[in-house]
């Protein structure tokens, strides 16, 4: 994140104790290390946010491809059964048809 070292620290925190002065910097450290985690749960949920929105294209996605892939099996089967008994339109005049042979 920050690529601070030690001697860095060091030095930011002297000049600190010098500018601020030993009573007031305590709660000054303090007041900083509130905000940074403040701003890095407010990173962490805007991270935690997109990668959720980021899922849900993805769900949805997939979702399309399904919903495409039934679809074309369904045309299919549909195609197929025309093709096994083209002289059989419905199952209504297929009922009708056997009620005529039974009555003869």
């Amino acid at each position: 994140m920050l690529d601070v070292s030690f001697w860095e620290l060091l030095i930011i925190g002297a000049i600190a104790l010098v500018v601020v002065g030993p009573e007031r910097l305590p709660r000054l450290m303090r007041t900083l290390g509130l905000w940074a985690g403040r701003a890095r749960a407010s990173f962490q949920s805007i991270r935690d946010e997109v990668e959720r929105e980021v899922n849900i294209d993805g769900v949805q996605q997939t979702r399309r491809a399904v919903d495409r892939e039934a679809s074309e099996a369904k045309r299919k089967v549909t195609e197929t059964v025309g093709q096994v008994d083209p002289s059989r339109g419905s199952d209504e005049s297929a009922a009708e048809k056997d009620k005529g042979d039974e009555s003869r």
